[in-house]
């Protein structure tokens, strides 16, 4: 009895060990995350915090501003004129996406759902585009585009932006395609309709994540672009915000940091509201296809 009993407190405590020693990793575990969260998010937080100080509290080293000074806001909106800069960052951007779109869906739908001779090779050359670095492609576009008159024209940006995101689509789209069940497609043929009704309205809607996943980066790509909008776009009303907020720190606002910061601010609210209302989309769309079916 003696013997039973000693060995079930024996028991106990080597479970109660084993125990502590999961509770143990698993809070190192959360530390080591919410450390790398923590750094991570910092320089955000710090900018934040930086576009609430007037320029004084900033050399000073004051960790929390008080009164907060808002007026950094309206300085970097008006005098900076970041809401025409706002403006072409979101045309350009925008319309780059809707044609990338539009050449992006049915290329993707017709790699991924139609069988014909050099398909395969065809695919193959469209990823060599996501190969390409985009600096090798800088000085012919400049040549092109001056000879055309196009430059610090939006068209300089929105030929390229949309060139460059097609392999990126058409490689998300078509993986996308065919993960899609093909008696939808059967069914479609049997009731007499033709391969474009097929496309458009039956298989075209089931690929929303796709083509959440498309726009939101190649929104995003195109929104933080700086070389091409900076050697292509010279005139400062046509400037998108990369390059109108670089060069607002050579200029009227040269160490004034505070302002510089409310306008990364600024520049910052698109992004962050873009993938936080299309999160699940995005994710969704990026693993498509990685598991067949």
């Amino acid at each position: 009895m003696a013997a039973d009993a000693s060995a079930l407190g024996h028991a106990e405590a080597a479970a109660r060990a084993d125990r502590q020693r999961k509770a143990a990793l698993r809070a190192l575990r959360w530390l080591i995350v919410i450390f790398f969260v923590f750094v991570s998010v910092f320089p955000a937080i710090y900018m934040v915090v930086v576009s609430l100080m007037t320029s004084q509290q900033m050399f000073q080293a004051v960790l929390v501003p008080w009164p907060l000074n808002w007026q950094n806001y309206v300085d970097a909106w008006v005098k900076a004129k970041i809401g025409v800069l706002y403006w072409n960052s979101i045309y350009i951007s925008t319309t780059s996406v809707v044609l990338t779109l539009l050449v992006c869906a049915p290329a993707g739908y017709g790699l991924g759902r139609v069988k014909f001779l050099g398909r395969g090779l065809f695919f193959n050359f469209l990823l060599l585009g996501l190969t390409l670095p985009v600096s090798t492609s800088l000085l012919p576009l400049f040549f092109n585009l001056k000879t055309f008159g196009l430059m610090n024209t939006p068209f300089a940006l929105i030929g390229p932006y949309t060139g460059f995101g097609i392999s990126f689509g058409v490689f998300i789209l078509k993986g996308f395609f065919e993960t899609l069940p093909i008696e939808m497609e059967e069914a479609a043929r049997v009731d007499g309709a033709n391969e474009f009704r097929i496309f458009w309205q039956v298989m075209l809607p089931l690929t929303r994540p796709a083509l959440a996943t498309v726009s939101i980066f190649l929104f995003l790509t195109n929104w933080n672009e700086f070389i091409f909008a900076l050697t292509f776009i010279t005139e400062p009303l046509m400037r998108t915000l990369p390059t109108g907020i670089y060069s607002l720190s050579g200029q009227e606002f040269y160490g004034n940091y505070p302002t510089l910061a409310a306008a990364l601010v600024i520049f910052s609210i698109p992004v962050i509201v873009l993938y936080f209302l299309f999160q699940s989309q995005f994710i969704e769309g990026l693993t498509a296809g990685a598991v067949k079916q």
